[in-house]
């Protein structure tokens, strides 16, 4: 799959970081026996930059099985936008309210990752914790939730909040080559990748 010419040289970096931390988080992690095919559903995708990469992902993970990609946010412009720019792609995206994804039904709960990419715990931590409960009841037994974060305090207290949910921490990286957000001091996207499993599988 070619390098999506539609983002920003910036974020067309970050993507790279990010694929490569993925690749490197999840892999040791899989379950025996795989699946050939892969489910993503990313929740409060915003305008979705990562779409490419985790589709990508997902199809190297699964040697080049079938991928499917659900983005759900409660923004209107953003998920139209992320629905023009990335309509090539088997991805389909959702005006959802994040913390009621269980009245959607029909998506299932048979998700192999569940992503969430620079949540935003640190202003709005029972919110917050309402959306991973959710993401959480669409894994499969075996799958995996990943998170993204800025900084490293809110990170910190995300993965407490989601071990108290039943999750388990079995991969957490410090993305060194994370780029600083300059109005933001201590902060850069993608900054720690987790990947979290269900404890005791």
């Amino acid at each position: 799959m070619k390098p999506d010419l539609h983002l920003p040289t910036p974020i067309a970096e970050d993507m790279s970081k990010l694929k490569t931390l993925l690749q490197d988080s999840l892999q040791p992690h899989l379950p025996k026996g795989a699946a050939s095919d892969m489910r993503i559903l990313n929740l409060a995708c915003g305008r979705c930059d990562e779409a490419e990469t985790l589709i990508q992902v997902g199809s190297e993970l699964t040697k080049s099985g079938d991928v499917e990609m659900i983005g759900a946010d409660i923004r209107i412009r953003e998920i139209r936008q992320a629905r023009e720019t990335h309509a090539n792609l088997p991805a389909k995206f959702l005006i959802e309210d994040a913390t009621k994804i269980d009245q959607h039904q029909e998506l299932g709960d048979d998700f192999n990752m569940v992503f969430l990419r620079h949540q935003n715990f640190w202003h709005g931590q029972e919110l917050w914790k309402k959306i991973f409960d959710q993401g959480i009841a669409k894994l499969r037994p075996d799958g995996m939730l990943v998170i993204t974060s800025y900084f490293d305090v809110e990170h910190r207290l995300a993965l407490r909040a989601l071990e108290s949910l039943g999750m388990e921490v079995v991969s957490n990286r410090r993305n060194k080559a994370s780029r600083a957000l300059k109005d933001a001091p201590g902060k850069s996207v993608d900054r720690w990748v987790a990947v979290l499993k269900r404890r005791g599988t």
